[in-house]
């Protein structure tokens, strides 16, 4: 079982970001601390150290900027569902966050903890890919802006280096009537972890149909579904032929487990018939007609 050795508070990002550089081996964030509380009593670490960030208000923060929203990694779920600029350009991230557990954990919970768990069955995770996020990471060194695509290396691994941090996420601006939307299938409507989580996000640029479509617990790190996406594209429409086959993209991109939650064929059609479905609803809500 591991101990917390040291626990130190941060004042603000320089304080921090010296204490990251200093420690031996490698300290753990504390922010909300909602997942990494309960997973340290089976670290592989005999101690831990931790460096607390609740007091740093450069990671609590959301920003309007010319290249779009920056959301401090430090910002709570309950914060990220109430913001007005969320609210209004990126909803379908409040989407994500709504589902996350119960209130009292998104009170805590961060939206960069979520992220950084790197858990393939994130709420927000989906959402942000659909929304083109990137992760800017900050150390003693320096910076570094990494699509969020990118950033998952496998389950509960990021392209996080010893000594930094993931400061803030940054959503490029969308179209004006671009429209998204979150899926999370579980067995229960809250409380518990997505069995599949999809988020689907169409707009329209220079005339021409763009889709995003990314999907959650159905491979060891969350994924863009390239090929129905790229499919839609060259399709240049939506209607519930051209929805169907990239549903059947979508399915072929995945890779799930059988576990407690659902079996990896429950899995695959749900993916199918989750794309296919949101896919439909939101032309619908873009065009403002029903598909035939």
């Amino acid at each position: 079982m591991a101990v917390i050795s040291d626990v130190h508070r941060a004042v603000d990002l320089d304080d921090l970001l010296q204490r990251m550089a200093e420690s031996e081996g490698r300290p753990r964030v504390l922010a909300g601390g909602t997942d990494l509380l309960l997973q340290y009593p089976a670290a592989e670490e005999e101690s831990l150290a931790l460096v607390d960030v609740t007091r740093v208000d450069a990671l609590k923060r959301i920003e309007d900027g010319p290249d779009g929203l920056r959301i401090g990694a430090a910002v709570s779920l309950s914060d990220v569902m109430r913001s007005e600029p969320v609210l209004s350009r990126f909803g379908v991230l409040a989407e994500g966050a709504a589902v996350v557990a119960g209130p009292q954990i998104r009170n805590l919970a961060t939206v960069g903890g979520n992220v950084c768990n790197a858990s393939p069955s994130a709420d927000t995770i989906p959402p942000l890919l659909v929304l083109n996020a990137r992760a800017e990471l900050r150390s003693k060194a320096g910076e570094r802006s990494v699509a969020l695509e990118e950033f998952f290396v496998g389950p509960g691994e990021t392209v996080l280096e010893p000594g930094e941090i993931l400061a803030s996420f940054l959503l490029p601006w969308p179209q004006e009537d671009t429209v998204a939307s979150y899926t999370k299938v579980s067995p229960r409507q809250a409380m518990d972890l997505a069995v599949v989580g999809v988020a689907v996000a169409l707009e329209r640029v220079d005339g021409k149909l763009v889709t995003r479509i990314a999907l959650g617990a159905v491979a060891p790190t969350p994924l863009r579904a390239t090929a129905a996406e790229e499919y839609i594209h060259s399709a240049g429409r939506l209607d519930e032929a051209t929805a169907a086959e990239a549903g059947r993209l979508a399915e072929e991109a995945v890779s799930p487990i059988d576990d407690v939650r659902g079996s990896a064929r429950y899995r695959r059609a749900m993916v199918r018939r989750v794309v296919a479905r949101d896919l439909l609803r939101l032309y619908e809500r873009l065009d403002g007609e029903v598909v035939a």
